[in-house]
Parts: structure tokens; C-alpha cells; sequence
């Protein structure tokens, strides 16, 4: 019986299938490209010769290019499809990553963490819109494994580059090793991404009324700020965790990169099994839960007396961000107060932003205050999300949330 299912499935595949691949390979590409740079964020560091506030000026150059990025994104993915942009901005990654690995100023490394903020930033507002349409096309639930895809990505990439490090290998050698697998990726993925023709009707029906607001209302701005903290708590683990491990345990370089992989890796399964969690428990409470144990995770990481018990709280931390992020794109892409590629935008906006420019700011901080008082308001932060949930989460969009996530029971969330 099952063996005849499967045959059925693979005889008459679904409506949009490959798109949905496409998508979620995508997804892979934006974690798997971004979280290859933490292991390789220590060895910058040491090479520019650079304390943690002029660092953290380094990476501010990302965050900026990644807000400039962004809001033109989501115009150019309405415009243009969002196969031309993903194409584009994969075919950069290919050149930043190595260049990452080998700047040998800090001039050159503001200039190419200006574009490797920008590409990262495209990226996610240009995947994410697509996963929303893929989601209206096949009424399914898929952010949340999506998401988990890309995660899944960021744990290849962090271990993988940690892995050729640890073997002895030059960061640009590991670097080029990245952008080959990236090559493939992007190659596989984008013939069956989303054309410009690709737009739903009520999602066109929605863009042509001039009476919707272009300005974000207080529910698309809550649900902007917790992606904000929620990428903010991100950022620091991609950017600080093998710092902190250096710094205040003297983990040597090579191998402090295992940080963020618990960190990457509990985030993984979180995700992946998002949608049995959210249907136990529904969308408002998985939220509030989630926070809650994300801050826990980072105290833990605050109070740890050795460096094993830091491993332990990145991963309570990255179980509890898990699902945060993917029900709040999916609450942005529901609401109809404007077009969904719009409020998409503005959202990651926030989102991104907080994983740029986040780290920018515990550099400055930490040489004022230390990285573990930092890390304490980013946990109070984390804390904060518990009211933006209750705020942002109106009782029709519950309603409405809590009717999509019961159809889980028969299809599958990616």
C-alpha cells in the first residue's frame, strides 16, 4: 500500500513540486553560504590585527549593505521574478566568499563585507518571498521547513569550513571548496525558481489597490522587531560564539567554530520538527515558549564555568529561535493590510538587519561593557518577545493560523 503510494506520487507529482525544491535548495544556499564565514571570522580577526570594537566596525559595513539591499530587493524579485534576482546574487556569493577569506586590509574586508551584507540581506528577502507564494500556490504550511532547510545549510557550512580547518587547510582553500558546492547548488535550483508571472491572484488583486497602505502598520512593525531580536541572538552566535570561545576559554581558533554548529545543528531540528510542535501547541504559545527557551540558552551561555557548558547553552539557544522567525514571515505573509511582498520586505528589513548590524553592535559594546553583559541584553531582548507575540497576534490571524497549521495533519510542511 505505501509502496503504491509513493509510485503514485512520483508518477503524478504535485503542482509546483519543483518549485518547491527550488526553494527550499535556496534556502540551503543562504544559510550554507552565510554560516561558512563564522569559522573563518577568527582567522580575520587575527590577520587584520583588529580589537573587538574596530572588528565590530568591520561588520557594521555588512549590515549597511545588507539595508540597502534589502527594500530593493523586494522590488526587483515584484519586478523582475524572483529567478533573475536569486541568479544574480548566487552568482556573487561564488566571488565574496573567497574574498572573505584572503582580504588582506581592513579596507578591503569593509568593502567586501559591504557586498557580502548585501547579497546575504537580497537573498533572504527574495527566497523568502518566494516561499510565501509557493506556500498561497500549494496551501500548504512550508515556512517553517524552509527554514529548517536553511538552517540545515548554515550547520553544513559551519561544520564543513570548521571541518577543512581543522585538517590544516588555508581559509581561501576551504573558501573555493564552499563556492564550488555553491556553484552546484545554484545551477540545480534555478531553472525552477519563480518567474515574474508567478504571482497569485489575490496576491496581484492586492498589489493593484491603491487604497492598501505602503506604510507598515504596528502589527508588520512588532512582527519586524521580534525578527529583529530573534536575528539579532543569530548574528551574535554566527559572529561572536568561536570569539567568546577564543577570548574566555581559550579554545584555539580551529576548533571554535563548534559553538555555533550545537548552535546551527539543535536550530536544524527544531525546525524540522516545527510543525508537530506548533500543531501540539499553536502558533502564539510555540512563540512565547520558544523565547523563553532561547533565553535561557544564551544565560546559560552568560553563566557557563567551562566551555562545554557554553556548547550546550548555544544549542538550547538555537532549539528555542528555531521556529520564532518562520511563524513570524508566515503571520507577515498572511496579513492584509498590504501586499504580501511588501510586508515581506519590511520584515526582513528588521530581520536581517538585526543579523548584520547586530553583531556590529556587541563588538562596540563588549569593549565597553564585556561580551557577557551583551549577551545578557540580548537575552533580555529575547525575554521581550513573549509581549510582541501577545501584540502583534490579532484573534482573526490566530484563527487563521491555527486553521493552517491543522491541514498539517495531512500534508507535509516541506
Amino acid at each position: 500500500m505505501l509502496n503504491s503510494q509513493l509510485i503514485s506520487r512520483l508518477q503524478s507529482p504535485s503542482p509546483y513540486l519543483w518549485q518547491k525544491i527550488a526553494t527550499a535548495l535556496c534556502f540551503f544556499s543562504l544559510g550554507f553560504s552565510t554560516a561558512a564565514w563564522a569559522p573563518l571570522i577568527p582567522y580575520a580577526q587575527q590577520r587584520l590585527l583588529l580589537n573587538h570594537a574596530d572588528f565590530g566596525l568591520l561588520l557594521l559595513c555588512a549590515g549597511v549593505g545588507s539595508m540597502l539591499a534589502m527594500p530593493l530587493a523586494g522590488r526587483m524579485a515584484s519586478k523582475f521574478g524572483c529567478r533573475t534576482v536569486l541568479a544574480v546574487i548566487l552568482a556573487a556569493f561564488l566571488f565574496i566568499l573567497p574574498a572573505l577569506a584572503i582580504s588582506p586590509t581592513s579596507l578591503m574586508m569593509a568593502i567586501t563585507l559591504f557586498f557580502f551584507g548585501a547579497s546575504a540581506g537580497a537573498l533572504g528577502v527574495t527566497v523568502n518571498i518566494q516561499a510565501a507564494q509557493i506556500e498561497k500556490l500549494m496551501d500548504k504550511s512550508l515556512m517553517s521547513g524552509f527554514h529548517g532547510v536553511c538552517s540545515l545549510g548554515g550547520l553544513v557550512g559551519v561544520l564543513g569550513m570548521t571541518t577543512l580547518m581543522g585538517f590544516g587547510l588555508a581559509p581561501l582553500t576551504g573558501a573555493l571548496v564552499v563556492s564550488v558546492m555553491l556553484l552546484a547548488i545554484t545551477m540545480l535550483a534555478i531553472p525552477f525558481c519563480l518567474s515574474g508571472q508567478s504571482s497569485t491572484t489575490e496576491e496581484a488583486t492586492t498589489i493593484e489597490k491603491p487604497a492598501k497602505k505602503a506604510l507598515p502598520t504596528f502589527a508588520i512593525l512588532g512582527i519586524g522587531l521580534i525578527c529583529f531580536v530573534s536575528f539579532l541572538s543569530e548574528g551574535a552566535a554566527m559572529d561572536w560564539s568561536g570569539i567568546y570561545l577564543a577570548t574566555q576559554f581559550n579554545v584555539p581558533a580551529a576548533h571554535t567554530g563548534l559553538a555555533y554548529s550545537f548552535f546551527a545543528g539543535l536550530m536544524v531540528l527544531g525546525r524540522f520538527s516545527g510543525h508537530l510542535i506548533i500543531q501540539s501547541l499553536g502558533e502564539k504559545t510555540t512563540i512565547l515558549l520558544s523565547a523563553l527557551l532561547a533565553a535561557a540558552g544564551l544565560f546559560m551561555v552568560i553563566f557557563a564555568p567551562v566551555w562545554q557548558v557554553v556548547l550546550t547553552g548555544y544549542a538550547i539557544l538555537g532549539l528555542g529561535s528555531a521556529n520564532i522567525v518562520p511563524l513570524m514571515f508566515s503571520r507577515a505573509g498572511r496579513q492584509k493590510s498590504m501586499a504580501s511582498h511588501v510586508a515581506l520586505s519590511y520584515v526582513s528589513v528588521f530581520a536581517y538587519t538585526g543579523s548584520l548590524i547586530g553583531p556590529a553592535l556587541v563588538g562596540f559594546g563588549s569593549e565597553i561593557i564585556g561580551l557577557r553583559l551583551v549577551f545578557t541584553v540580548i537575552a533580555v531582548a529575547l525575554m521581550s518577545i513573549v509581549i510582541l507575540n501577545h501584540l502583534t497576534a490579532g484573534h482573526k490571524e490566530s484563527e487563521k493560523a491555527e486553521g493552517l497549521i491543522a491541514g498539517l495533519n495531512h500534508k507535509t510542511p516541506a
